[in-house]
């Protein structure tokens, strides 16, 4: 009988607490603190920022607290490291956290690899990397059941990006699995030029314009998470999706209160 691989926390400590009461206690403080709490709203996607949670917790918690979470989730994020394959799946069996164990869900992992020509499996490319480890307590406090299927991308290449959406969008629609993609905004700018430029993102997202969108990652760095982004836009507009909606923005300016070098950070609902 085949060992069971465990992709252990790699930023536990870092980015949220490593103790598991102090950790369930915080995401439920951001999601209580949502405006939809208490109403869940079914999406068939969602963009939410990968910040540590003193940052950009309440901004996830607005995304998760509006929307009801279901069994399956497909994450998308950057590759911050370059480790691994251009597009890695990851194909351990369980991610630990100080909770316990998320699983992954094979029946989605299947059916992307079968109708991708790009994605490979691979775990080296997650094995440090922040962006979807940190959503993962927020699907779990959500819906204690839920399993995942994790893609990091490492690749701004369109063609690649419309390889994994239509792979993406085959496993949703087969398993009914909620996407979200994971990124943060304009980074390191003075305040009141990020939220201007992060403004306008803001807009071209909304329209579901993805060229647009990746034109302005390729202009000015808009998302850190942009192709991950693009592919989850792309993938819901596959299964009926036709915008996307602003949930929450804020910067590290706003809870810092320093405004001379910020972050940005942006939570959607593709709907």
């Amino acid at each position: 009988m085949r060992k069971k691989t465990i992709r252990p926390p790699a930023v536990a400590g870092v980015f949220y607490s490593a103790d598991r009461d102090t950790l369930l206690n915080d995401v439920h403080k951001y999601l209580f603190a949502a405006p939809g709490e208490g109403k869940p709203e079914k999406v068939r996607g969602a963009v939410s920022p990968h910040a540590g949670y003193y940052y950009s917790g309440h901004v996830a918690g607005a995304v998760f607290g509006s929307i009801a979470v279901p069994e399956r989730v497909i994450i998308i994020g950057p590759n911050h490291r370059g480790l691994g394959a251009p597009v890695a799946l990851d194909d351990s069996d369980e991610w630990l956290f100080p909770f316990g164990s998320v699983p992954v869900d094979k029946e989605a992992f299947s059916l992307i690899l079968d109708n991708s020509a790009t994605i490979e499996p691979d775990m080296e490319a997650h094995a440090w990397e922040h962006s979807l480890e940190v959503i993962v307590p927020f699907l779990f406090v959500r819906n204690h059941k839920v399993s995942i299927t994790a893609i990091c991308m490492g690749t701004q290449d369109m063609e690649k990006i419309a390889d994994v959406a239509s792979a993406v969008s085959v496993a949703a629609r087969e398993t009914g699995a909620l996407v979200v993609a994971s990124t943060d905004m304009t980074h390191y700018m003075p305040d009141a030029v990020a939220r201007r430029l992060d403004g306008l993102t803001i807009e071209t997202m909304e329209r579901m314009d993805v060229e647009g969108v990746m034109e302005r990652v390729e202009r000015e760095g808009a998302l850190c998470g942009g192709s991950s982004v693009a592919s989850a836009m792309l993938a819901c507009e596959k299964n009926g999706a036709d915008r996307a909606r602003l949930v929450r923005y804020a910067t590290s300016g706003d809870i810092e209160g320093k405004r001379d070098s910020v972050v940005g950070y942006g939570g959607f609902l593709i709907v």
